[in-house]
């Protein structure tokens, strides 16, 4: 059992926000798999404060999804302030500020991985959202901007404001998500925090999530680039801890199946047009175990009918089943 702040996680395993990707559709269906705790998309201060379209949909729950966390993208005291009044009232478990968003247009106005560069400012901010909210607060964070030698003290500040977690990605913001993790650099931050640590980076399978608690101590992992297309890894993680069996990978049918149910959620989220331009990635990224599929891929593209995606499913079905021989 895993306590995160109010939350107890019987697997240690958590869906971080995915700018683009964690809408519902994506985290119903992980849900399903063995994922017990998800973020929303990360959500701009401002765009919630000026109640945008694309805000509203992004902030689109359901009470079966509860727990659920939400991120926070913002460096100006206000915006987050009135971001923090705005959701007050709805039952998020956690309320975590990005340190950690390396993109441009982000890092540009001093939000995200930026914020690594003023520590002062991000443990300002960080006591201001403990002080204004009513559930415990976490902080996502980078290694540091280009160097990871302030990371612990940047973590220990975090700590001090009275966040309750911090989650870290095991990179710099100048690497991007280029270079190995830096076991090591999340490991000095475990031994000197009393709070949960959560790291991530890398973890494609329940080998490299199980390497990530063996070489760092972190207390729980956050799946992303590893849960694109492959919603059994949270199952398959959790396996692999408690029993340490590697569990099979989900056959044809399974695949073709769950295929046809995310594309249901997210039509159905979405509405027919719009829910089958969101599935079109994630369509590829579920046929990249078919061998003899890549031809076909760059038709996905081309759908625009769910009828025609479903045709198309069946086609790599016979692929799959081909592949197997």
């Amino acid at each position: 059992m895993f306590t995160l702040g109010d939350i107890k996680l019987n697997t240690p395993v958590i869906l971080p926000p995915l700018a683009g990707i964690s809408s519902y559709p994506f985290r119903a269906l992980n849900r399903k798999f063995g994922c017990e705790f998800s973020f929303l998309e990360m959500i701009d201060c401002r765009s919630l404060v000026y109640s945008s379209k694309k805000t509203r949909e992004m902030m689109r729950f359901t009470k079966e999804e509860l727990p659920l966390g939400i991120q926070l993208l913002g460096e100006n005291e206000r915006f987050l302030l009135k971001a923090l009044e705005k959701i007050q009232d709805l039952p998020f478990s956690m309320v975590d500020l990005n340190a950690a968003c390396p993109q441009r247009k982000v890092t540009s106005r001093g939000a995200g991985a930026s914020l690594l560069r003023t520590p002062k400012k991000l443990e300002k901010l960080l006591k201001l959202m403990v002080k204004n909210c009513a559930v415990p607060v976490s902080l996502k964070m980078r290694l540091g901007w280009n160097d990871a030698s302030r990371a612990s003290d940047i973590a220990s500040s975090g700590q001090d404001a009275g966040i309750k977690a911090i989650f870290i990605h095991g990179r710099t913001k100048a690497q991007g998500y280029e270079g190995g993790v830096r076991y090591e650099a999340i490991a000095r931050i475990k031994k000197k925090l009393t709070v949960p640590v959560i790291a991530s980076g890398d973890i494609l399978n329940a080998g490299l999530a199980k390497k990530m608690f063996d070489e760092t101590g972190c207390d729980a992992v956050t799946v992303a680039r590893g849960a694109l297309g492959n919603p059994w890894i949270f199952r398959e993680i959790r396996k692999y801890i408690e029993k340490g069996k590697i569990l099979k990978r989900p056959c044809v049918e399974d695949i073709i199946k769950t295929m046809k149910s995310h594309l249901k959620l997210s039509c159905d989220f979405y509405g027919s047009k719009r829910g089958l331009a969101h599935f079109k990635k994630f369509f590829i990224w579920y046929t990249r175990p078919f061998k003899g599929g890549r031809p076909l891929r760059g038709e996905i593209v081309r759908l625009n009918t769910v009828k025609g995606a479903i045709d198309m499913m069946s086609k790599f079905k016979k692929i799959g089943l081909r592949d197997k021989k």
